[in-house]
């Protein structure tokens, strides 16, 4: 088998980053490889098929699952600390593998704070995989150094809106020296504002975001937390920190995305940021796009890229309406509520 395409990048001396399975590369999947000098790290290991709305027969996309489940195990294998973000069966492979799990540091979201359905799902896989970890730790808000390298880990965030039956996910935070990743895992957005500041707080040189879920949504562009997920990249973006920006995952289910997200992609340009799906940075197509270009719509037949008169309507109406405030839009923006339009124009025109 060839090998299978991942990006590999690089957060300052002694941290690099592999893509392992990403859906802009055709699973379900946001597992990811961190190596250090001193330590080796995968983020989420596992990963699921497609659904059928995926431009792609079924038989290949059981394929690719097939290829990038043995891709998650190889690069798991291979590491001293795996990181469980949360319990949706495309962040972990739930069975017993002494090559996944036997004498490593787990570090795991607490179920303690989860919906009932999660808490079962982990209490049943921690109980599949007892004897095999050296260390199960819940890492929920906590810090833990080895040697020159820090990993930190978010308080509990809302897998997209709060208070909905996800749940909550932990994200990863990775230091070497000046070097740093973060990696979102389910966030679905960001559209909260916890997460927002607290990814702009840890000033990252390389963002991994998963994105809002447009796929669930037969018209993302009248979807007030869709808009706010645009103005959160943008506010990533306009961080002076950030040099490479990974949207993946949840949008890159969606076939329509690089029309939806299109205003993001013209702002990384001006501002010389590395920015798109895993595929993209490679230098592929995402995996969904060009399904589509080989067998056509599945859901969605009919859709326009969201352009900037689109954006300012809907701002001014959300505005108008209470549902956005202009103090919280202007802060995003970095800008004064006063020059809020000519601000948009300029960023998002």
């Amino acid at each position: 088998m060839n090998p299978l395409p991942s990006l590999i990048l690089s957060a300052g001396p002694g941290l690099k980053i592999q893509t392992v399975a990403l859906d802009s590369l055709g699973v379900k999947g946001m597992c990811i490889a961190v190596r250090t000098p001193e330590i080796s790290i995968v983020i989420d290991p596992g990963v699921s098929a497609q659904t059928e709305q995926f431009p792609l027969p079924e038989a290949v996309r059981e394929q690719l699952r097939n290829d990038y489940e043995a891709a998650v195990t190889a690069a798991a294998q291979q590491a001293e600390i795996i990181v469980v973000s949360h319990y949706h069966l495309d962040h972990f492979l739930d069975r017993r593998d002494p090559a996944l799990y036997g004498g490593k540091i787990i570090f795991a979201k607490s179920p303690d704070d989860l919906p009932a359905k999660q808490q079962e799902t982990a209490r049943r896989f921690f109980q599949m995989i007892d004897g095999l970890p050296r260390e199960i730790i819940w890492a929920d808000g906590r810090r833990f150094k080895f040697k020159k390298t820090e990993i930190g880990f978010s308080p509990p965030l809302w897998h997209g809106q709060a208070d909905t039956e996800p749940g909550r996910v932990i994200m990863t935070e990775i230091t070497r020296g000046r070097g740093k990743l973060l990696v979102s895992s389910d966030v679905a957005g960001p559209v909260d504002d916890q997460t927002t500041e607290l990814i702009t707080g840890f000033q990252p040189q390389v963002a991994i975001i998963d994105g809002y879920p447009t796929f669930l949504q037969s018209d993302p562009q009248t979807d007030l937390q869709f808009l706010i997920s645009l103005f959160n990249i943008t506010h990533l973006l306009l961080l002076r920190s950030i040099k490479t920006l990974v949207l993946d995952h949840h949008i890159a289910r969606d076939y329509r995305y690089p029309a939806l997200f299109q205003p993001v992609y013209r702002l990384a340009k001006k501002l010389n940021k590395r920015f798109g799906t895993a595929a993209e940075i490679i230098g592929l197509r995402s995996a969904v796009v060009t399904a589509l270009e080989n067998y056509g719509t599945t859901r969605w037949h009919r859709w326009h890229p969201i352009d900037l008169n689109t954006i300012s309507g809907l701002v001014q109406q959300a505005i108008s309406s209470g549902k956005i405030d202009p103090q919280w839009l202007a802060r995003r923006l970095r800008t004064e509520p006063t020059a809020l339009t000519s601000t948009i124009n300029r960023l998002l025109g």
